[in-house]
């Protein structure tokens, strides 16, 4: 697909171009009120949140149902806004002080939407993880119930709207005041040095989490696809790519990738608001998902793609790519190149132990400042790289 044929990042509504990189936070307030207005419904804030910690009790749910979460806290997230207040709970791995002490600061922390697979490398590394129950912050359907939706109602009225990706978001926003509110002293976690994640669903969530809570530190959405970081306008259906360079097949062809009208079914609508059901076609859409990337932007902050190349034709990776490439002009305007980075790994759907193989590294040298061994420059290419029509 030609470029010209994707929103401009670099054109306000009004049609004015941006310049200069002392702009962009007028440009990025107005694609933020454009996200929320035509596609994810509104962000929320200005509660009061507190917490309880226990050291028993700590389940964790995921696609496979409730398990206990053997060894974990159990953190207790309360939120109230005016009369109404709505709690949730979840488990908070940390790292073993015998075998990683705590730094200076203590444990940098990940955040992440969901259990992960590949946790034991991270706190092996020394990072503690807060495994949300998501679920429980909003339910994964039209239904429009969970915490959030106890303190803010989805109604018929755009302004009342918003959908469970943002509501996800919120969630993960809400653990991090937490986390700064007390949690972090007590389970010596630092706050400022934050990880948000997720896969696939959770993934897109992710993305939205670091496009409108600036305070995480690095933003890492996996395999996020259509309504994620996929383009709604770039289909890589019927192209053929070759994955040898990562060890995979010579000739993938790639089948069906998710359509805009299967965001929009009774499965998945309940992600975004109303207004993003009226849209027909990719091109109707005033906005492209390179801009939510791009919305992560910022000289205290960095971001890492994770995609799969092989059986992940539904979720488009070669789209990701595409919408890396384009994002990563706005970073390199605003001098924030070696922020920006992506790593398409061979097959899985997940943050798999080769992505955090990766990604924490590149976290401890850009924001922590460490000497870590990381190669910069392999993050900003993929094997998709010279395979652009």
């Amino acid at each position: 697909m030609s470029e010209h044929s994707y929103p401009d990042i670099f054109t306000f509504q009004n049609g004015d171009r941006l310049t200069e990189p002392k702009d962009w936070a007028a440009r990025a307030d107005e694609l933020r009120g454009l996200y929320q207005s035509e596609m994810y419904g509104y962000w929320r804030e200005g509660e009061q949140v507190s917490y309880s910690i226990a050291d028993e009790g700590a389940v964790m749910i995921s696609f496979f149902g409730t398990m206990p979460a053997e060894g974990a806290k159990n953190l207790t997230v309360t939120v109230s806004k005016d009369s109404r207040s709505a709690s949730w709970s979840l488990p908070v791995f940390l790292p073993d002080p015998e075998k990683v002490p705590a730094p200076e600061g203590g444990y940098p922390c990940i955040i992440a939407m969901h259990p992960l697979p590949s946790m034991q490398y991270a706190l092996d590394r020394g990072y503690a993880v807060f495994a949300n129950n998501s679920s429980l912050v909003a339910s994964d359907d039209t239904k429009h119930e969970g915490a959030f939706y106890e303190l803010y109602p989805y109604g018929a009225d755009a302004a009342s709207q918003t959908g469970v990706l943002m509501a996800w978001a919120w969630g993960l926003s809400k653990i991090l005041d937490a986390v700064i509110g007390g949690v972090g002293r007590e389970l010596n976690v630092n706050p400022n040095l934050s990880v948000v994640t997720g896969v696939s669903r959770y993934g897109k969530a992710t993305a939205v989490a670091g496009a409108f809570d600036r305070r995480f530190r690095m933003v890492a959405p996996s395999c996020s696809g259509a309504g994620g970081l996929a383009l709604y306008r770039f289909f890589s259906e019927g192209k053929c790519y070759d994955f040898s360079p990562i060890g995979g097949s010579s000739e993938y062809t790639y089948q069906q990738n998710e359509p805009l009208s299967c965001l929009q079914s009774d499965a998945e609508r309940g992600w975004f608001n109303d207004r993003f059901l009226s849209f027909k076609t990719p091109e109707e859409i005033p906005l492209e998902q390179h801009e939510l990337a791009a919305l992560s932007a910022g000289s205290d902050r960095c971001y890492f793609i994770i995609a799969s190349a092989q059986s992940e034709d539904w979720v488009n990776a070669p789209s990701m790519w595409e919408c890396y490439r384009l994002a990563d002009r706005l970073y390199g305007f605003l001098g924030l190149g070696d922020r920006f980075a992506i790593h398409v790994h061979k097959e899985g759907h997940a943050v798999l132990e080769e992505d955090l193989a990766l990604m924490l590294p590149y976290f401890e040298k850009i924001i922590c400042g460490k000497d870590a061994d990381v190669d910069l420059a392999a993050l900003k290419t993929s094997v998709f790289a010279g395979q652009e029509e």
